[in-house]
């Protein structure tokens, strides 16, 4: 019966844990769809980041996911209890069979979704896996209308070279 009693509350423990990350997580794609991406690039209207990249992307559907920023493993004996930046990404395919990713900061793990959110990447993949990254958001839509290369072609030999 004891070992019963344990074996319960060691998977309520879990999922109380569990489902707090789930809330944060939940909290935090909520920041990044509602910030005005005028606050991110002044050249941009007055609409949300959700809204903005359904825009762009012709209403795809877009993933979004909550990650550390890309911060390196903490290292015990130089880390006294830092807080990681948390990040979310935006992912989203387009017809043309390119990805685009939008990566913006929106507060820290331990103290949650504070402070003024920042983009830190946009990059367009194409089908290559050639990225192409740009530092401002404002630059997606020039982007994702900009032609892809054109395929090689042979070259015609100059008219005095020998055949």
């Amino acid at each position: 019966m004891i070992r019963s009693l344990c074996i319960l509350l060691l998977t309520a423990c879990s999922w109380a844990q569990a489902s707090s990350a789930s809330g944060m997580e939940k909290v935090a794609i909520r920041r990044a769809k509602s910030i005005m991406v005028s606050s991110l690039d002044r050249s941009l209207p007055d609409v949300n980041l959700e809204f903005f990249l359904k825009n762009e992307g012709g209403g795809a559907l877009i993933q979004w996911k909550v990650s550390d920023c890309g911060k390196p493993p903490a290292n015990p004996a130089t880390d006294h209890g830092d807080d990681s930046p948390v990040c979310v990404q935006a992912r989203f395919a387009i017809k043309d069979g390119n990805a685009v990713t939008v990566l913006v900061s929106v507060g820290k793990f331990k103290a949650g979704p504070a402070g003024v959110p920042k983009i830190l990447q946009v990059s367009i993949t194409n089908m290559n896996r050639i990225i192409r990254s740009f530092d401002h958001l404002g630059d997606l839509p020039m982007e994702l209308h900009r032609p892809g290369p054109k395929p090689t072609r042979d070259l015609p030999f100059p008219v005095d070279a020998p055949s």
